[in-house]
């Protein structure tokens, strides 16, 4: 089976070399293409990358260099026109670079019998917290869910004062063992079938970080498609390596911005 990983850098060099250890490890008998973009970060860190990829001795890793910060989503879909230059366009593995996969994640894949209108497969992702990610949103938002979103997102010091009221401390729920239809599935990792390419050459991607789970739900739903939550599928996340560094009224102005553009997906 052919099938590329692709993942995003900015300044964590030394996470993303272990992401792509964990690929070559559970790689076996597969052709795999292992696709870093770099997304402009310090030239201290991307010269590691670099090296570090260099004294791999190995085809398997490609780093592009972008020279400016192209946001997520952007990101991933310089990674993606790659792969399907150099002819991966079966199944492509894109999201995080601080993801770790279990051993059995690509023969497990390999058996996965999969509709024509399922287009993306969601695994279960699994946070060191213990929390299983997906499936994230089974179904549509709510009319109260949305206006809630509404009030949070019209003001950052109201915003901060509903999460002074509310805890957002997540707990660890159960593992959900069912295969099943999702409306959205966690924005850290997606598996691109066979059937996507078919439709798209690229994701959508609008917004430059945040929202992009809701965004890729609406492409999706443009073509009548399907995102299946797959509980075979598993990895580790170790979550936001790169957004936990950013300033908390920074954070929120990203993702307000973010949200007028992807709300009408919810």
């Amino acid at each position: 089976m052919e099938i590329a990983f692709i993942c995003v850098n900015y300044n964590n060099s030394k996470i993303t070399l272990e992401y792509i250890l964990n690929v070559i490890r559970i790689k076996q008998n597969h052709r795999v293409k292992i696709i870093v973009v770099d997304n402009a970060s310090d030239i201290k860190d991307v010269n590691q990358l670099e090296t570090d990829i260099e004294n791999l001795k190995t085809n398997a890793v490609l780093l592009l260099k972008s020279e400016h910060n192209l946001g997520y989503f952007k990101g991933l879909n310089l990674g993606i026109k790659c792969a399907l230059e150099n002819g991966y366009n079966q199944f492509q593995v894109i999201g995080n670079n601080d993801l770790e996969f279990y051993n059995d994640f690509l023969d497990v894949l390999e058996r996965i019998e999969i509709k024509d209108y399922e287009l993306i497969l969601a695994p279960d992702v699994i946070t060191i917290e213990g929390i299983h990610e997906n499936p994230h949103v089974i179904n549509k938002m709510s009319f109260l869910r949305k206006l809630k979103s509404e009030i949070y997102f019209s003001n950052y010091y109201l915003a901060k004062l509903i999460t002074r009221f509310y805890s957002s401390e997540r707990k660890p729920k159960s593992f959900d063992s069912e295969r099943k239809h999702i409306y959205m599935g966690i924005g850290a990792l997606y598996v691109l079938t066979p059937n996507f390419f078919l439709n798209f050459d690229k994701l959508w991607d609008d917004v430059f970080l945040y929202g992009e789970e809701a965004i890729l739900a609406g492409q999706i739903c443009s073509v009548a498609g399907k995102i299946v939550y797959e509980p075979m599928l598993k990895c580790n996340h170790n979550e936001s390596a790169t957004t936990s560094k950013m300033e908390t009224k920074y954070k929120y102005k990203i993702i307000q911005s973010s949200y007028k553009i992807y709300k009408k997906y919810l």
